[in-house]
C-alpha cells in the first residue's frame, strides 16, 4: 500500500508519529515498494505529500496539514541518509525546518552526534528542539499529539549538560532540563533524576523521592527503570522486587536477565514456603550485624588467626548482601545515543 492511500484512508490519529506512519511493511516487497514511493515523491514533489492526499488526511483526522507534510518529509529525511544520498537528505532538511519540524531540527543533530561532528553544535539544535511547543492541538481545539521529538532532545539536552558532552558540565542546567522531561512525562528523564536523588548528585540526596521517580519511570514502561527499581527493592520485598526485574529482563536488558536467573531459586523458596521470606530477610540481618562486628574484631586483632578457616570461605562464596547497588545508567544511555 502507498503513502498517499494509507494517510487517506486508514492511519489513526496514534500512527502520525509512528515509523512508516504505522504501517507494517510484511516483506521485501513492500520494502522496495515504500522506497520507491519516496524516490518517486521526491521526484515530482521534492519530497512533499500531494496536495489533495494532505487534505483528506488532515481533514480525516483532524492534524494540521503542516505537521502531516513534515512528518513525511522526515521519512524521507531518514531513508535518504539510509541510502548515504546526503545532498537530497540536505535539502528535505531545510525545507522541513523552514516549515518549523522540531523532528528535523532532531534528526540533524543526531546526525551531527552519530558522525563525531559539531558536539557542540548538536547540543545547541537539541537545546532548540526542547524549546519548541511539545504539543500539536488538533482542528477541535482540545485534543493533542506530542510534537515529534520534543520530549526527547529534553532528555539529550539534560544528558550532555549532565556529562559535560559539547560543553562543559552543568549539573543546574542538567537538573532543569530534567524537570522539564518529568513535567512532559519522559520516562528517561523521570528514571535519570530518580537515581541522582538516590545517589545525591546535583540534588539534596532522598532516597524515597528518587524511588517514587523511578517506581513511576517504571511504570511508564521504561526498562532500565524497571530493573533499578526492582534491585532496590529486592531487599525488603524480594518478591515485588524480582516481579520488576523478570519485567526488565522480558524487555532485553541483560543484567536483569542475569539477575533473575541468579535469583530465581530464592524467589521460588519463597513461593513455596510463605514464611521463609521473612526467615531471609532476618538471616540477612543477622549476617550483616555479624560481619559489623567481623571487621571490628579484625581492626581489633589484626595478627589473630581465624578460627573457622573453612566456614569463612564458604561465606565468601556466597553474596554478602542480596542487592547490590545498581549502576547509573545515566552515562552509558548518553554514551550510546541512537
Amino acid at each position: 500500500m502507498q503513502l498517499v492511500d494509507w494517510l487517506s484512508s486508514h492511519a489513526k490519529v496514534e500512527d502520525i508519529n509512528k515509523e512508516r506512519f504505522g504501517l507494517e511493511l510484511k516483506n521485501e516487497q513492500e520494502i522496495k515498494d515504500w522506497n520507491n514511493d519516496i524516490e518517486n515523491r521526491y521526484k515530482k514533489n521534492q519530497g512533499d505529500l500531494n496536495a489533495k492526499a494532505l487534505e483528506s488526511c488532515s481533514k480525516r483526522l483532524g492534524i494540521p496539514s503542516n505537521y502531516i507534510n513534515n512528518r513525511v518529509l522526515c521519512e524521507a529525511i531518514n531513508y535518504f541518509i539510509s541510502q548515504g544520498d546526503t545532498d537530497k537528505a540536505d535539502i528535505l532538511f531545510a525545507k522541513a525546518i523552514g516549515n518549523g519540524s522540531a523532528e528535523a531540527i532532531y534528526l540533524l543533530s543526531l546526525l551531527h552526534t552519530q558522525s563525531n561532528g559539531n558536539i557542540e553544535e548538536s547540543l545547541d539544535l537539541y537545546e532548540q528542539v526542547s524549546l519548541l511547543p511539545p504539543f500539536i492541538t488538533l482542528s477541535d481545539g482540545v485534543s493533542t499529539i506530542p510534537n515529534a521529538r520534543v520530549t526527547d532532545s529534553l532528555y539529550l539536552t539534560a544528558s550532555f549538560y549532565f556529562n559535560g558532552i559539547g560543553k562543559e558540565r552543568d549539573l543546574p542546567k542538567a537538573i532543569e532540563f530534567y524537570n522539564k522531561g518529568i513535567e512532559l512525562k519522559n520516562e528517561k528523564c523521570i528514571r535519570d533524576l530518580g537515581l541522582l536523588y538516590i545517589e545525591g548528585v546535583g540534588v539534596e540526596k532522598d532516597i524515597e523521592k528518587g524511588l517514587d521517580l523511578l517506581k513511576s519511570a517504571s511504570e511508564l514502561g521504561d526498562p532500565v527503570s524497571k530493573f533499578n527499581y526492582g534491585m532496590l527493592l529486592f531487599n525488603d520485598s524480594p518478591i515485588e522486587g524480582f516481579k520488576y526485574m523478570q519485567e526488565a529482563a522480558d524487555l532485553g536488558v541483560e543484567e536483569a536477565q542475569n539477575k533473575v536467573k541468579f535469583y530465581k531459586p530464592t524467589i521460588e523458596k519463597i513461593l513455596l514456603q510463605p514464611n521463609i521470606e521473612e526467615e531471609l530477610l532476618e538471616k540477612q540481618k543477622r549476617n550483616n550485624n555479624n560481619n559489623k562486628n567481623k571487621n571490628n574484631n579484625n581492626n581489633n586483632n589484626k595478627n589473630k588467626p581465624s578460627s573457622n578457616k573453612s566456614s569463612s570461605n564458604k561465606e565468601s562464596e556466597k553474596p554478602k548482601n542480596i542487592i547490590e547497588k545498581p549502576k547509573n545508567k545515566i552515562i552509558e544511555d548518553c554514551d550510546n545515543v541512537d
